[in-house]
């Protein structure tokens, strides 16, 4: 019994410290590829907002209901800028850029922004970067605030594909049936 026990021990060890060193390098990776893509931005503010992702737990950050292992968010919101510019290419690649890697920026934590705002979810992240002095336009305002919800019929049109795109591609991210493994 604890010769099993030790070697399925060992094999879990194994396994554990693989899948360990797979995370943390999809994590890295993931990590250089948002500030790669971000160092492209030409917004007042986004200096600050690179500060943010550096100093709060962004890179480390897990999502609450999917993507629930160390970096996840990094991973969920790099995944949902790849899947918009699949889907959409005609958006602008930077619009596509600011709302992908920041609609989920409220999961992340960093002392003194924790408390900011009350509000629901996309409300939260859009209130973070107000206070970084991040400029978002409109359309980038509305996908955040509102990639939650779907899009009603009635409201879709050309002032409404961004939010579209970052709520099809948030759901399809999330609903993945690997969230979990990569």
């Amino acid at each position: 019994m604890s010769l099993i026990s030790g070697t399925l021990s060992k094999e879990w060890q194994s396994t554990a410290s693989i899948f360990s060193a797979l995370m943390t390098s999809s994590n890295t990776s993931s990590k250089a590829q948002i500030i790669s893509l971000l160092s492209d931005v030409n917004r007042q503010g986004i200096s600050n907002v690179i500060a943010y992702l550096h100093q709060s737990n962004y890179f480390t950050a897990h999502c609450y209901h999917h993507h629930r292992y160390e970096g996840g968010l990094a991973d969920h919101s790099l995944d949902v800028y790849h899947k918009m510019r699949a889907i959409a290419p005609e958006l602008p690649d930077e619009s596509c850029r600011i709302v992908a890697l920041f609609h989920d920026l409220c999961t992340s934590h960093l002392e003194g922004y924790d408390a900011i705002a009350h509000h629901h979810h996309g409300q939260r992240s859009v209130d973070i970067l107000d206070v970084l002095g991040f400029e978002l336009f409109e359309e980038e305002r509305i996908a955040i605030c509102r990639h939650m919800h779907h899009v009603p019929r009635d409201e879709q049109s050309e002032d409404t594909m961004l939010w579209h795109a970052l709520h099809q591609c948030d759901h399809v991210s999330a609903n993945s049936p690997t969230d979990n493994i990569t």
